[in-house]
C-alpha cells in the first residue's frame, strides 16, 4: 500500500489543479452575468430618468405657457424665444442623461467581456495538472510500483519431479545446470 502513495499525492495534485480552475471559471461567470445585470439595470434607471426630466419639463412648460397666455405673453417674441430655449436646453438634459445612461451601461458591459476573457481555460489547467501530479510523483518518492523482476529476487528455484535436470536461479540472471 505504502507503494502507492505517491501515485495518489499526483492524483490529488492533479484533481486539485482542475477544481480550482473549474471554481475560478464560474467565479468569472458569476462576476461577468453580476456586470450584465448592472448594464441592464444602469440603462433602465437611465431611461426612467430621461423620462421623468421630461415628463417634469412638460410640466413645467405647460405652467409656464398657461402663465404666459393669462399675461397676454404668447404672441410676444421675446417669450416664444426664452420658451424655444428652455425648451432647447430641457431637451438637452434630457438627452444627457440618456447619454451618462449609456454610458455607464457599455462601461458595465465592457467589464464583464473583460471579465468573461480573463477566465482561466481548462487546456492550460489540464496540463498544469500533468505538470502537478508529476512534480507531487517525483517529490513523493518518483517510483513506479512494479511486479517484482527476476532481477529483484535473490534466488528462485524451479524444480519438478519428473523433469531432469534441475535448474536453479541464484542471483541476478543467473541460469544454471544442477545436474541432478
Amino acid at each position: 500500500m505504502a507503494q502507492f502513495i505517491p501515485f495518489i499525492a499526483a492524483a490529488a495534485a492533479a484533481v486539485g489543479t482542475i477544481a480550482e480552475t473549474v471554481q475560478a471559471r464560474k467565479v468569472g461567470e458569476t462576476q461577468a452575468r453580476g456586470l450584465e445585470e448592472q448594464a441592464r439595470a444602469a440603462a433602465l434607471e437611465a431611461g426612467a430618468a430621461e423620462e421623468a426630466q421630461r415628463r417634469q419639463t412638460r410640466a413645467a412648460f405647460g405652467e409656464t405657457r398657461a402663465a404666459g397666455a393669462q399675461y397676454g405673453l404668447l404672441k410676444g417674441v421675446t417669450f416664444g424665444d426664452v420658451y424655444s430655449q428652455a425648451a432647447t436646453a430641457a431637451e438637452l438634459d434630457a438627452l444627457n442623461i440618456r447619454y451618462e445612461g449609456e454610458g455607464r451601461r457599455r462601461g458595465f458591459e465592457f467589464e464583464a467581456d473583460v471579465t468573461r476573457a480573463a477566465k482561466p481555460l481548462l487546456g492550460p489547467a489540464i496540463l498544469s495538472a500533468g505538470t502537478n501530479a508529476l512534480m507531487a510523483f517525483s517529490a513523493a518518492g518518483g517510483k513506479m510500483p512494479q511486479k517484482p523482476t527476476i532481477d529483484d529476487l535473490q534466488e528462485v528455484k524451479i524444480s519438478s519431479r519428473k523433469v531432469k535436470p534441475r535448474v536453479s536461479v541464484t542471483g541476478p540472471r543467473m541460469l544454471r545446470n544442477t545436474g541432478r
